[in-house]
Formats: structure tokens, C-alpha cells, sequence
């Protein structure tokens, strides 16, 4: 069974204009991510192992986003749905481990717990709620990738995928 095919993307716009702004959004948002775990890392002496380690690990997979991201549009700009395929596989799984590093950061960090930022139930809410908007944002850009490759397999002659 087939994944699902859009055939506009956000409802207005074409798939590959789409897909540039979905690819350029995700890419800041690691990029920011990337910011923000460094930017903790120079108080490691102050700061707990654990919160020193989901920092790197939270760096590290955001930047292998990033260039995920990267060859997903060189991909679209070049018309090898190759790229777009590997970027769709090894995307998929940086994005599991962001999403596992969110949870991990949420559950067992000691700077959390010293905060009490998440002993009040609507902190908790806002926290799951904002888990599942990313969880849902990241679905929809694999869809939209994953029509784009489709679409591009489908105009190619070649059975090799690069």
C-alpha cells in the first residue's frame, strides 16, 4: 500500500513551491535548534553530565537534519529523486531521535526539575500540545516529499534512482 499523495500543498500552493517552503521552515527550525543547544554548552562545568549530553546529542542530529534538508532541495532544484529518497529515509530517522531527545530532555532533566516548569498541568499541556504540532508538521513534509518523489520517479526514464 502506497503512502498518501497530496496534490496541492497547505491547500494553495504548488507541490514544488510547497515543498521549497516546508524544506526552508524545517531547515531554520534546526537551525535554530542547533543555536540553542550551543549556546548551552559553554556552561558545561556548571551544568549536570546528562543535560551536557542531550545538548550534543540535540546539536549533532539537528545538524544532520540540516543537511538532510539541504540535499532534499538539491534534490527538487537538480530533478534526482534519488536525493530525495535518501534525504525522505535518513530525515525520518534524525527527526525520531529529535523527538525522543525532546521527551528525554522533558522527563530527566535536572535543569527541568530544578525550574519546577513542568509541575504546573497546563505547562504540561502546552509541552504535549507543541510535541504533537511538531509530530504533525513533520508527517506532513515527509507527505510532501514523499508526493514530490513520486512525482519526479514518474517523469524519469531510468530505472537506476540517482
Amino acid at each position: 500500500m502506497p503512502l498518501p499523495m497530496v496534490r496541492k500543498c497547505c491547500g494553495c500552493v504548488s507541490i514544488e513551491t510547497g515543498f521549497y517552503l516546508l524544506c526552508l521552515t524545517s531547515t531554520l527550525a534546526c537551525l535554530a535548534n542547533i543555536t540553542v543547544g550551543a549556546w548551552s554548552l559553554p556552561r558545561n562545568k556548571s551544568r549536570e553530565p546528562e543535560d551536557n549530553l542531550i545538548s550534543m546529542s540535540m546539536v549533532m542530529f539537528s545538524a544532520l537534519s540540516t543537511i538532510s534538508n539541504v540535499v532534499a532541495g538539491a534534490g527538487v532544484f537538480l530533478r534526482r529523486p534519488g536525493y530525495l529518497q535518501l534525504s525522505l529515509v535518513f530525515n525520518s530517522v534524525f527527526v525520531v531521535c529529535l523527538f525522543l531527545i525532546a521527551v528525554v530532555t522533558c522527563l530527566f532533566s535536572p535543569e527541568l526539575k530544578k525550574s519546577a516548569f513542568l509541575d504546573s498541568p497546563g505547562n504540561v499541556a502546552l509541552v504535549a500540545f507543541m510535541m504533537l504540532i511538531g509530530v504533525a508538521y513533520c508527517l506532513y513534509y515527509f507527505t510532501v516529499m514523499n508526493t514530490l518523489y513520486r512525482m519526479m520517479k514518474d517523469d524519469s526514464d531510468s530505472a537506476i534512482p540517482i
